[in-house]
């Protein structure tokens, strides 16, 4: 099972860095253009989410890798799964439908690697 967690854990790593790194250093005029945010609305919201994916890159590998704090591992794991939750809820709000398998299956890889993690 450990090496199914390690690919598990290296896909969510890669499947939040390309998003986090986009939210931290793109334009508030993109995020505008992408409809992260409404026009007028602050871009610190979506700056503090892409920060937390870029923790949780970090997170999700390096603590279990070098045996420091590796509870954060799973803990990371947890947090993934909070934001594929309220990822689905504002896809859902936003009537966008074709992003819900996605975010239902990344969701799904993060509760395995927490369940697996934690025990």
């Amino acid at each position: 099972m450990n090496p199914a967690l390690w690919l598990i854990q290296g896909l969510l790593a890669a499947f939040f860095l390309i998003p986090g790194i986009g939210k931290v250093s793109s334009s508030k005029q993109k995020h505008i253009n992408d409809n992260h945010i409404k026009p007028g609305a602050p871009v610190i919201p979506v700056r503090i989410l892409g920060i937390l994916e870029l923790l949780g890159c970090v997170g999700i590998i390096v603590p279990w890798l070098t045996g420091i704090v590796p509870i954060l591992t799973p803990i990371t794991a947890v947090c993934f799964c909070l934001i594929m939750v309220a990822g689905i809820i504002v896809h859902t709000q936003k009537k966008e439908y074709k992003m819900l398998p996605m975010l239902v299956t990344v969701f799904m890889l993060a509760f395995v690697v927490a369940y697996y993690r934690f025990r």
